[in-house]
């Protein structure tokens, strides 16, 4: 199989929901894929294909199905170069990457465009089947002649304030934050494992005002701009909170009764894009581009776990992906990594699967190597970009503390996680 690198990569800054108005999913992801066509002249008409992640922009307007597609077009792709876009909850900006990945190992692509992209600002509200059959008959009966009956949007607007019909939408953020299956809420799942894996609040707190610790460090330090493209003249992560404190956190109330899941130690709903390029090792050197990491897709997993305790998905995805290596003679465990990133959902989840990687003898979590520019508590999770977020933060660290190996993992809704390693090509 041929060797696969990624070349390059950068992000937009990632934005609390709603806080820079009027953005949509194709405005934002175009962003960071036209910054990597200004770096490399004549991009456009060597891609072969195009990868995108995302997940809730692509079910109804405004930016329709297959947003990659649309991307790749509103920045200058040829038409006649082909784009797909991947969902697998949280893990599909990572999953794009190992997918463009096997692309170029079995000679179906030599250089394929990966964008993650996701605007939870923009996610929309629907009617499901019963609703919209409850307002057809209104609208039936409001046009039959009859003194007994109001007409039209008079009619409407009685019954509206009665309970004939259930007017409250679905809120896709909220159904996008429901596991469909165990029927529970990430935030309660959150819940779930900080008592089964016996986290008490403080922990929980501590973990989320290091994440917060560590970015500020990074964003002041300029290492978090090193990743990031300007949009409209905002080029930091507006979810990193300068001055953050314990007495803050503490004072947070929990999301459900009798939890210890907050909004300060979970990750923040956000805004943001990422691209990158993924190309074959030889190409890459006939182009003379350089090399900011290898990356393999034999050297990544996914795998299921229970759904009402999917924070625990990157536990299965590396158990799997060491088993993996086990059998090629290869006995890995976390000390072989100078760099981790897994996502930081909630601080529960990062912490318990800690506890469970220790229990299974593959070392807990080390800190001074996990997230050390801070995770998706400060800088936040738009679900579909933040996989490739942390491909992209890791290759740039290994580079930076020229280290050898770096893992990236994260959980996914539906019980199941994501792991690859990214490799230091110097």
């Amino acid at each position: 199989m041929r060797n696969v690198v990624i070349v390059d990569g950068v992000r937009t800054a990632f934005f609390r929901a709603g806080s820079v108005p009027d953005l949509n999913a194709r405005k934002l992801g175009v962003v960071p894929v036209k910054e990597l066509a200004r770096r490399y002249p004549g991009l456009e008409k060597l891609i072969d294909c195009v990868v995108g992640a995302n997940i809730g922009n692509q079910l109804l307007p405004p930016d329709g199905s297959n947003i990659a597609r649309l991307i790749a077009l509103d920045a200058g792709i040829p038409q006649h170069v082909d784009a797909r876009t991947i969902n697998i909850n949280c893990g599909s900006g990572l999953e794009a990457i190992i997918d463009a990945a096997m692309r170029v190992e079995v000679g179906l692509a030599q250089c394929v465009l990966v964008i993650g992209v996701e605007v939870m600002s923009d996610y929309t509200a629907a009617y499901g089947r019963k609703q919209r059959d409850e307002f057809g008959k209104l609208l039936a009966i409001s046009k039959k002649k009859s003194p007994m009956v109001f007409k039209g949007p008079r009619l409407i607007a009685q019954k509206a304030k009665t309970r004939f019909m259930a007017h409250e939408p679905e809120w896709l953020i909220k159904v996008g934050l429901t596991d469909p299956y165990c029927g529970l809420g990430m935030d309660k799942i959150a819940d779930k494992l900080a008592s089964e894996f016996q986290i008490s609040r403080k922990e929980l707190d501590l973990f989320a005002l290091e994440s917060q610790r560590r970015a500020y460090k990074a964003q002041k330090s300029g290492r978090l701009a090193e990743e990031i493209v300007s949009f409209q003249g905002l080029d930091q992560d507006n979810g990193v909170r300068e001055g953050q404190m314990i007495e803050h956190l503490a004072r947070l109330r929990p999301l459900n009764p009798g939890g210890t899941t907050t909004p300060g130690n979970s990750s923040q709903v956000s805004d943001g894009a990422v691209a990158l390029i993924v190309a074959d090792k030889e190409f890459v050197k006939a182009q003379g581009w350089p090399r900011l990491a290898g990356v393999s897709s034999e050297l990544s997993a996914a795998a299921g776990c229970d759904p009402t305790v999917m924070g625990l998905g990157p536990v299965a995805a590396i158990r799997k992906l060491f088993s993996k290596m086990h059998a090629m003679d290869q006995a890995w465990d976390l000390n072989a990594f100078g760099v981790i990133e897994t996502n930081e959902a909630f601080a529960s989840v990062v912490l318990a699967q800690s506890r469970l990687l220790e229990k299974e003898g593959y070392g807990p979590l080390p800190w001074d190597r996990t997230n050390i520019n801070g995770g998706a508590i400060a800088i936040g999770h738009p679900v579909g970009a933040s996989g490739a977020r942390l491909a992209l933060t890791a290759a740039i660290e290994l580079k930076r503390q020229k280290k050898e190996l770096a893992i990236v993992t994260l959980c996914v809704g539906g019980g199941q996680g994501v792991a690859a390693v990214i490799e230091n090509l110097d």
